[in-house]
């Protein structure tokens, strides 16, 4: 079987739907490596890639995995239990006029996927 590797901007090609070569590459992928970095939660792009990736993960009966890097943020960042995502997901929800659901799905998500044990990088400052 081959195995392959995705990277949306390697992968995603001009002119092509994002949200359609996206979602199916999430689909199709056995192991998750969300980057969760300063930034993360202020994308809305990240935190609904996210959202499939938990979703995928639940219904795979543990055939698929999710393997988080915490890049210069802490595991409690991602957790919520700190002002740095809580604030962005706010600041996200105002500025896009988002649903308390919507929100919801994406904290919930992000609890989840904290709940693993994943790789603590910190930005390198020489």
């Amino acid at each position: 079987m081959l195995e392959s590797v995705f990277l949306d901007d390697e992968e995603l090609r001009v002119g092509e739907r994002i949200d359609g070569s996206l979602g199916q590459a999430i689909h199709n992928s056995k192991i998750y490596i969300p980057n969760f970095s300063q930034n993360y939660a202020s994308s809305q792009w990240c935190l609904s890639e996210l959202l499939q990736i938990v979703a995928n993960t639940s219904i795979s009966k543990g055939n698929k995995d999710i393997l988080p890097i915490f890049f210069d943020v802490h595991p409690d960042d991602v957790k919520l239990k700190t002002p740095l995502y809580r604030n962005a997901i706010q600041k996200l929800k105002h500025k896009k006029k988002l649903s308390n659901e919507e929100v919801d799905e994406w904290r919930d998500a992000l609890m989840e996927v904290d709940a693993i044990k994943g790789w603590e990088v910190k930005k390198y400052k020489g």
